[in-house]
């Protein structure tokens, strides 16, 4: 993470809006943050942190305490920081809770904190925003895109005042937290817990298998399996005989219920013989109304020689009734069809008057059209006109501005080769020698030689003035002569508008001419459609006229040859009927049965016949069959078959409990062993997997979990880099180690550090170091920290570093160490601050951040001498 900006704005002591900008510094600067005590050197780290996380370095003042007292009340206390990240600008801005001055009315209401999260563009503008207002996510996201909490960052890339020694003095858990955040080692912790969980899992079959064993037990009401085998060998004989018990009480059962079947089969044949005498005595009832329905059906039969003339009577009746009707409809029919036509006629006429009009119309038409066209012609050139008088008005202009350039110059032309003239003579004055003849006028004597009052004019100088009155001359003329063809063109256009007006007359509105034309155009569309219609309602209703008068013949024709076979038909009859054995018509009437009732009649004799003679037929198959039959006693047999069934349920129930107690038994045996040969497996896995799980999450020998060794193995590479800071800037007396005894109790271990005193040869804790070795200490092991980070993919990026004080501490050849060592991490393309009040600094980096106290606030001013 590289700082761009930072802006704070009536935070700590910085009344109004101060903006450090981070990229004024140079390309990877090592600077100084000076100023006197209580400027606000460490507000900067302040804000920058604020602006980060929402806390300060020193988490000792909130962000509602950071609000400056001098500040304007309308002013809001926030910071925007903006920052690169792996190649990506950022910018995040945050308002902290404070009172502010109410929109309207008097008094103060309570500005709530708010953050907000920009992406920014290449061009370090604002770009998509990831995070509106919530304060929480903008720290989560920031969280995130740095990969530290602020507690991580401000003993990584930020060491505060008077806390710089929690990184050097952390125990082996916070270290753990930190080293892992930076390198990225959640693998193997992930790999920890992955182990553990699976070793946990298979702890939990192991118990889960052996209260499955004891449940099998306790389900078949056994405490062990030597009791399971003893009940076993018991009941095997007893099943045995149940069985056998239970299969000769089946077998009764079935005899008593065969029985009792042929007894109820028995009893169902006579019952159904006493039915079926009934149902042939019922049916004997209907016989005379079956006999009265033949009687009728053999009347019907009589009258069949009389039915062809009698329909055919009936049909030349319902012939000449069918024709009337057609004809009475053809008449009304007509009478329509001719009203129908007497209308067309009169419509047609009427168009035929207006049709008279469209040739005048169709005149008047063109005319309005071609007005139309005129007029449109005549807008067209009003509208060139006025384009040409503009371009001619701003033409005379220009020429206007021309003359005056041509002036100018011709004046300034003039000028200049009088200068050049007076240069000439000058020059000749300076060649002028004593006693010596003037080339000019010959004169040994010189009183009043001329002088060179101003620069000399060349003749390359009056040469250009010339060509440029020339030029304006010439574009002058250009001008003038295109002024008189648009003043020509102006009289032509002019010329074309009064002749098309004269035209026109007084018609020149288009409006009204289109209006008028349009109008006439659908009055002629009207009277042709008008002309179109009427023609062809007069052709269909002479049409429909002589298809109605055809009709109307036809049905008449229709009508009188029905009267004719009417007659015939009712000649035929009457003879026919004098033929027959009906004395009158009546008689023949009450004989003759409709189709329908004549077919009911029969359906209902036939239905009779068929099931008499049904009935008959099984009461003959009836007796034959109860001849050696005799009525069965029904409740002696069904007494006989329940005390079967009794006796059978008894022997089965006994059955069923021994071979259910014995099956119950053999399934036990049979988890058990199933259960037995399953728990040996899962304790076979559990002393791979346990062991693993132990090892990796440090539960043996040492208590060093798989990724705390992992980090240790990264923490021996930044001691590496460390020890060679601290063994320079502590003249060769000190180095860095990690702590190799377990610590002690249960407490998890291998990230302690120590430090080698090699005055003394032994290791001690470092607690035991003096503040400036302290301060050493911790400032190797940061810049180590960050080389080590820097230098393995995937960890975190620490670009910039912030120190505030400390330096105080050192000696002048321990600060020359850490000043040349910040140096070289400087170059190797690391942003390093320092806040210090060492003078010393002050003398060796140039490169500084003033912070300026005063009775109004303060102010900050970045001071870059390598700049320029």
């Amino acid at each position: 993470m590289t700082p761009l900006t930072l802006t704070m704005q009536a935070f700590g002591p910085f009344t109004g809006s101060e903006t450090i900008d981070f990229t004024a510094l140079g390309k990877s600067p090592l600077f100084l943050i000076n100023g006197p005590t209580g400027a606000g050197k460490s507000s900067i780290l302040d804000a920058l942190c604020f602006a980060l996380y929402g806390q300060t370095t020193g988490d000792e003042r909130t962000g509602t305490q950071m609000r400056c007292d001098q500040a304007a009340a309308g002013l809001l206390t926030e910071v925007t920081f903006d920052f690169n990240l792996r190649g990506e600008g950022f910018r995040v801005r945050r308002v902290p809770q404070q009172e502010r001055p109410k929109a309207r009315g008097e008094g103060t209401t309570t500005q709530n904190a708010e953050a907000q999260l920009w992406r920014l563009t290449p061009q370090g503008e604002v770009g998509e925003c990831l995070v509106a207002r919530s304060v929480n996510d903008a720290t989560a996201e920031v969280q995130t895109l740095i990969g530290l909490d602020a507690n991580q960052f401000r003993q990584v890339m930020v060491l505060p005042q008077g806390k710089f020694r929690e990184l050097l003095l952390a125990d082996s858990k916070d270290r753990e937290k930190i080293f892992s955040q930076l390198f990225q080692t959640q693998l193997f912790q992930r790999i920890e817990e992955r182990l553990r969980t699976q070793a946990n899992q298979i702890e939990r079959e192991v118990n889960d298998h052996r209260q499955r064993v004891k449940g099998i037990l306790d389900a078949s009401e056994v405490e062990s399996e030597a009791e399971l085998e003893e009940t076993l060998q018991n009941l095997e004989p007893q099943k045995l005989n149940a069985e056998r018990a239970y299969t000769e009480a089946k077998a009764q059962r079935e005899q008593a219920e065969h029985a009792e079947r042929q007894g109820n089969e028995s009893q169902a044949l006579f019952e159904r013989h006493k039915t079926l005498e009934a149902a042939k005595t019922e049916q004997l009832r209907h016989q005379p109304e079956a006999e009265r329905a033949q009687a009728k059906l053999h009347a019907h039969e009589q009258t069949q020689v009389l039915t062809t003339p009698f329909y055919a009577l009936q049909t030349a009746q319902q012939a000449v009734a069918t024709s009337t009707h057609a004809r009475e409809t053809a008449e009304a029919a007509i009478t329509a069809r001719q009203s129908d036509y007497r209308q067309a006629q009169q419509a047609l006429e009427s168009a035929k008057e207006r049709q008279a009009q469209l040739p005048a119309w169709q005149k008047e038409a063109y005319r309005l059209e071609h007005a139309v066209e005129q007029c449109q012609e005549l807008a067209s050139l009003e509208a060139q006109r006025e384009r040409l008088a503009s371009q001619a008005a701003q033409t005379t202009k220009a020429i206007e501005q021309q003359q005056g350039d041509v002036t100018a110059l011709e004046r300034r032309a003039t000028e200049q080769e009088l200068r050049w003239h007076q240069g000439q003579a000058a020059l000749l004055a300076q060649r002028l020698e004593t006693d010596r003849p003037c080339p000019v006028c010959g004169s040994c004597e010189h009183p009043a030689p001329a002088g060179q009052a101003q620069a000399l004019v060349t003749q390359d100088d009056v040469k250009k003035v010339r060509d440029l009155h020339e030029k304006a001359r010439r574009d002058l003329i250009t001008a003038q002569q295109q002024a008189q063809r648009q003043k020509l063109g102006m009289t032509h256009l002019d010329e074309q508008c009064q002749r098309l007006r004269r035209q026109l007359g007084d018609a020149t509105s288009l409006d009204a001419l289109q209006a008028q034309h349009t109008n006439l155009q659908r009055d002629i569309h009207q009277c042709e459609r008008a002309w179109q219609a009427a023609q062809q309602q007069a052709q269909q209703a002479q049409t429909a006229l002589a298809r109605a008068e055809t009709t109307l013949n036809d049905a008449a024709q229709r009508e009188t040859l029905a009267g004719g076979e009417l007659a015939k038909a009712q000649q035929a009859w009457r003879q026919a009927l004098a033929d027959s054995d009906f004395n009158d018509e009546a008689a023949f009437a009450d004989a003759h049965l409709p189709e329908a009732e004549r077919q009911a009649l029969a359906e209902r004799v036939e239905h009779f016949q068929r099931e008499l003679a049904k009935l008959e037929g099984q009461l003959e198959a009836s007796a034959a069959r109860l001849e050696d039959l005799t009525p069965p006693d029904l409740d002696v047999l069904a007494e006989q078959t329940k005390d079967a069934r009794v006796r059978e349920q008894a022997s089965e129930q006994a059955y069923r409990q021994l071979a259910s107690r014995v099956a119950q038994l053999q399934a036990t045996r049979q988890k058990l062993a199933a259960a037995q040969e399953a728990q040996a497996e899962l304790e076979a896995q559990y002393r791979v997997w346990g062991t693993l799980s132990e090892v990796a999450n440090g539960r043996t020998g040492n208590r060093i979990s798989l990724q705390r060794f992992v980090l240790g193995v990264l923490l021996d590479d930044v001691l590496i880099q460390a020890s060679e800071r601290l063994v320079r800037m502590s003249r060769g007396r000190y180095q860095l180690v990690r702590r190799e005894d377990p610590s002690k109790g249960n407490r998890a271990s291998g990230l302690e550090l120590d430090v080698a005193d090699t005055y003394t040869g032994k290791n001690r804790p470092v607690a035991t170091l003096s503040g400036g070795e302290s301060f050493m200490a911790a400032l190797a092991l940061a810049l180590g920290l960050s080389d080590v980070v820097q230098a393995y993919a995937g960890g975190i990026q620490l670009d910039t570093l912030f120190i505030d004080e400390g330096f105080g501490s050192l000696d002048q050849d321990a600060l020359d160490q850490a000043i040349a060592m910040l140096s070289e991490l400087q170059m190797g393309g690391r942003m390093i601050g320092i806040i210090s009040h060492v003078s010393e600094l002050k003398e060796q980096m140039p490169v500084r951040v003033e912070v300026r106290a005063g009775r109004q606030g303060s102010t900050v001013d970045v001071k870059n001498p390598l700049s320029g």
